[in-house]
């Protein structure tokens, strides 16, 4: 299976930086890859994007080392298997609960003795072709990837089990949900939330764990100062913040 950097990053206590890409389109992907992220978000939740879709996108993220991860749209074997199977290193899955649940998600993506994934001549295993499945299923339990999004009260109550859990390599707290499980809806950014936030992040850095988090670009540097090292930001911010910057370099009026 291809070789990427974001866990040897990451264990060096380095921050990692992905774009989320909800449109089926491997050159938007490969674009990224060429601009320095270290790895791609591949919205198979809000976006349109399907199994097979994704493999383009996998491939593309080969050709410009651009790490592949999943976001599927449910914690479940044999939706996330899928992905899996057609190349991506791994997945970041939404609205996990508990420590059954995180460890579902490792179940479903490492293979015995670490999990309970399914067999089978896959994209990853070179189909069966080039090597040993033997060194496959070895070289994938090393490298795959597992990102639990930890969106709601619920799960920030259980978190402390959860950090538990072996096998899991971020847990990433989604405060735009979190927002909404809270009772503020789209108001990420009031007190209430970045207090809870702040709480599931300090849970998981002093457990020992890597925390992610969403959050405005500008406020990264607190984040990282607070021990968060995976982040990730979007295409339609991307493209919002470039055409602004353009619109106004050539003295555009502004959208109506």
């Amino acid at each position: 299976m291809h070789k990427y950097r974001i866990k040897e990053k990451l264990a060096a206590g380095q921050p990692v930086f992905g774009a989320m890409v909800g449109v089926p389109s491997p050159n938007v992907v490969e674009m990224l890859g060429w601009i320095g992220f270290d790895w791609v978000l591949i919205d198979a939740e809000h976006g349109s994007i399907n199994e097979t879709e994704a493999e383009g996108m996998v491939r593309a993220c080969e050709v410009a080392d651009i790490a592949p991860i999943v976001r599927p749209p449910t914690n479940r074997p044999e939706v996330i298997l899928r992905f899996m199977d057609r190349g991506a290193l791994g997945v970041q899955v939404p609205h996990v609960m508990d420590a059954a649940g995180a460890k579902a998600v490792v179940d479903a993506v490492k293979y015995y003795p670490l999990g309970r994934r399914g067999v089978g001549p896959s994209r990853p295993a070179f189909y069966n072709i080039k090597g040993s499945q033997l060194e496959y299923l070895e070289t994938a339990n090393r490298e795959t990837f597992v990102c639990l999004m930890i969106e709601d009260v619920e799960g920030v109550e259980n978190l402390k089990e959860m950090v538990k859990v072996d096998g899991v390599d971020v847990f990433f707290v989604g405060t735009g949900d979190l927002s909404q499980s809270m009772g503020f809806p789209g108001r990420r950014d009031v007190p209430e939330v970045q207090q809870m936030a702040r709480r599931a992040v300090d849970t998981i850095v002093r457990a020992g764990r890597t925390a992610g988090v969403s959050c405005p670009e500008q406020d990264t540097p607190a984040w990282l100062e607070r021990g968060v090292r995976y982040f990730h930001t979007s295409i339609g911010s991307l493209v919002r913040q470039g055409g602004r910057w353009y619109m106004g370099l050539v003295g555009a009026s502004a959208p109506k």
